[in-house]
């Protein structure tokens, strides 16, 4: 009788750590009690610019950057510090479109000035 128990009692206290492993949701849910840093966006320079071209981001922990976009079209980042990013502006950028960032700790920012405009030729 105690080997069954024992033996239930550790299959049960098995599953409940594996389940307890694999939740990911609650590890960056929003209700997480630490505050993760936030990447924002204070200015776009020049905010209009031909695709291929390479454009200064200000802000605050930029050195957190994840993947900057414009629009929905992720932008190579050519050099990053906690105040500036540099990027260049993607081939398929054709149409005003607002620019946002998404940095390490999966929170994402987006830039309440004027939209990027890209330079068609």
């Amino acid at each position: 009788m105690k080997t069954m128990i024992k033996l239930s009692l550790g299959i049960t206290l098995s599953l409940f750590m594996l389940s307890a492993c694999n939740d990911e949701s609650t590890e960056w849910s929003k209700d997480y009690d630490i505050e993760w840093p936030l990447t924002t966006i204070t200015g776009v320079e020049p905010i209009s610019a031909a695709p291929g071209s390479v454009v200064t981001v200000s802000g605050t922990n930029l050195h957190f950057t994840h993947i900057f976009y414009i629009g929905t079209l992720a932008c190579e980042v050519i050099e990053k510090s906690e105040t500036r990013l540099t990027i260049k502006v993607p081939a398929a950028a054709t149409a005003p479109s607002s620019v946002s960032v998404y940095n390490v700790y999966r929170r994402t920012y987006v830039f309440e000035g004027s939209n990027f405009v890209p330079i068609i030729p």
